[in-house]
């Protein structure tokens, strides 16, 4: 609005010409007006200065034509050279005022200007492609960014409405019905199209389109739009719908294969002859969480320190189903009549169970085993041996086995060795009793894994013969395993003498390992053997040496069980020049110094099931082979179990 700044040159004309005026103005001969002139000084300083000169000159023009009237009529004056006088100045504030608006309207079309630049360089700088149509859907403007997606210039975009052609066709259809619903009810539009892009590919592009309406009557007066490049969103939001379909398919495969599944354990669920029971420990799971949180460790001595909460937990602890098998068992002709009762009802020690299943969700085992006496219906009383599995649902399922024949067995056995006993014939009985008892449980229990692995495996939709093979050939050592035992007991109860002969004793260990690899995994432990290659050979019997390994081995990972942290189990077989060191360690908690002395004695247990008898007959086994079976424990942490047998050249030579 200032205007642009009067140059010396102007100035000095004005003033020129302001004096000349002056000179002519103040000169008493001339009886005229001459002080209008003074117009064209103004018209002059208004061209080319700025609203302080036209001010300045104004002034200068007026105090000049006031003068001149002074030095001329100042003693005479009359009315008529006043009017004149009044006129000119009217004149000169007039001049000045058309003047400074004219310099405010060259102000306002310069800011306008600038701002319509501003307007465009805005327009064509966003990264989106802007239009503005007319009420009818004419395009009259597009920015540059319509020449650079579609390679068109927007003023042959615009003179030939050449936007639909961009338009992919299979998109233009229901676009065109969108616009022409629009320019009816002037309603927004948004919608995705796919624009062809200078390169010939098409993208998928979002075009939006608002109407600007007069404020006085409410009808259109144009469109403006606009549409934003969203072709990598479309393209995910395709790859979600794909990835969500495949994920819905696979998601009816897998319940299709569960309900296949949940066929296959219901048809093994109702084998006749297996008895099977399934519990719920799910409402037990918060408790825990919330012991773990605590920081508990001990589950044990916790629950027995807080007995309320052990029975609140068992209380929450149901049985959800039994099949036909195990109601035959224990004298129940209706299955739901067995599932009400507690399930800490039905065994003697049936809290003691339940503890231990407690204990394996808690510190996440996979199952436990072990021996125990059912309670049937009238009190009748069965031995099972039982193995609980843990399933991901929270569920737990038992397995039963019937030891009622096995202990008619073991009677006649206890009667026959009575003929030999010399004394303390009560004793003799009950150790050779138990000696079988321990002796098969645990074989007895792997052949029932790995026949139910083996099954699952054959079973499944696509069996896996390699698993199979591998189960069967363990099932196969196995029972060999069993074999023999029956075999070196009838050979001791009839006073023969056993099969010693040389084998190669880390071929003894290592197969030992592969068929305990599986119980040992599923007590959260890994087995590590350590053999030297190369040691005396040793002349022993192999399969009681076998049961002496799969003895300290199996002890050992049952007393990692409650372990956190790492859980590891070392066989080493050494070379101490005149024999072999044989040993078993493991990292569990280890043993308490007031029981070290007592675990070779008969009967003596550290556990709720175990019969006090296999680390005897260990320790029996090895000295009948030369050795003594030691125990200690370990400063980093557990308890180690080692024997150290002799060479077979050094038998020989004492012999």
């Amino acid at each position: 609005m200032e205007g642009a700044k009067l140059t010396p040159g102007v100035g000095i004309i004005a003033a020129g010409l302001a004096a000349a005026i002056f000179v002519v103005d103040s000169n008493a001969a001339l009886n005229a007006s001459v002080a209008i002139i003074y117009i064209c000084v103004l018209g002059l300083v208004g061209l080319r200065g700025a609203r302080r000169d036209i001010l300045i000159a104004t002034s200068g023009c007026a105090a000049l034509s006031i003068l001149a009237w002074g030095l001329v009529h100042g003693g005479t004056s009359d009315l008529p050279s006043i009017l004149r006088l009044g006129f000119v100045l009217v004149a000169l504030a007039l001049t000045a005022a058309l003047l400074i608006n004219r310099l405010k309207l060259q102000a306002m079309r310069l800011e306008l200007e600038d701002s319509r630049t501003e307007l465009t360089t805005f327009a064509d700088s966003v990264p989106q492609l802007l239009w503005r149509s007319t009420p009818d859907g004419r395009w009259d403007f597009l920015n540059r960014r319509f020449t650079e997606i579609t390679g068109v210039e927007r003023e042959e975009g615009i003179a030939r409405q050449t936007w639909r052609e961009c338009v992919h066709p299979d998109d233009m259809g229901p676009l065109r019905e969108k616009l022409i619903r629009s320019l009816e009810t002037g309603e927004d539009v948004s919608h995705q199209v796919r624009l062809r892009h200078k390169d010939g590919s098409y993208r998928w592009m979002s075009m939006a389109r608002r109407a600007v309406r007069s404020p006085q009557t409410g009808e259109i007066l144009r469109f403006y739009g606009g549409s934003t490049d969203i072709h990598e969103e479309v393209l995910a939001q395709q790859k979600i719908h794909e990835l969500m379909a495949q994920l819905e398919q696979r998601v009816e495969e897998r319940t299709e294969e569960l309900t296949r599944t949940e066929a296959r354990y219901t048809s093994l669920f109702d084998v006749g002859n297996i008895s099977f029971a399934e519990m719920d420990f799910r409402a037990t799971k918060p408790i825990l969480d919330q012991l773990r949180d605590e920081g508990v460790t001990d589950l044990r001595a916790h629950m027995n320190a807080h007995p309320d909460l052990f029975q609140h937990c068992l209380g929450l602890i149901k049985t959800t189903r039994v099949n036909e098998a195990l109601a035959r068992l224990m004298g129940y002709e209706n299955l739901a009549e067995l599932a009400a009762n507690p399930p800490a009802e039905n065994a003697e020690d049936g809290p003691e169970v339940l503890l231990r299943q407690l204990e394996m969700a808690f510190y996440g085992s996979e199952y436990i085993d072990g021996r125990t006496v059912l309670i049937g219906k009238d009190g009748q009383r069965i031995t099972v041996f039982f193995t609980v599995i843990r399933l991901e649902s929270g569920l737990h399922l038992s397995s039963h086995l019937n030891l009622t024949e096995q202990e008619g067995i073991a009677e006649l056995r206890r009667a026959a060795q009575d003929e030999l006993a010399r004394a303390n014939r009560i004793a003799t009985i009950g150790a050779y009793s138990a000696t079988i008892a321990h002796e098969l449980n645990q074989p007895i229990s792997s052949i029932t894994m790995d026949v139910q692995t083996t099954l699952r495996w054959l079973r499944s939709d696509q069996p896996d013969l390699a698993s199979a093979i591998r189960g069967l050939e363990r099932l196969t050592r196995t029972v060999e395993r069993v074999r023999t035992i029956v075999q070196r007991t009838r050979e001791s109860v009839t006073a023969h003498r056993r099969k010693v002969s040389e084998f190669d004793l880390c071929a003894l260990v290592t197969e030992t390992c592969d068929l305990l690899d599986g119980e040992v995994r599923r007590a959260g432990a890994t087995l590590e053997l350590q053999c030297d290659s190369d040691f005396p050979p040793i002349e022993a019997d192999p399969i009681e040496l076998q049961q002496v390994l799969v003895n300290l081995t199996t002890n050992a990972a049952e007393a990692m069980i409650a372990t956190p942290g790492s859980r590891r189990i070392v066989v080493s077989v050494r070379n101490m020049g005149g024999g072999v060191s044989v040993s078993v360690a493991d990292t569990g908690p280890g043993i308490p110094q007031d029981q070290l002395t007592r675990l070779f004695e008969p009967f003596f247990t550290t556990k709720a099931t175990g019969m006090g008898m296999g680390l005897q007959v260990c320790r029996n086994a090895v000295e009948s082979m030369g050795g003594t079976l030691n125990v200690h424990n370990r400063e980093e942490g557990g308890a180690i179990f080692a024997f150290i047998l002799p060479a077979a050249e050094a038998i020989q030579t004492a012999a």
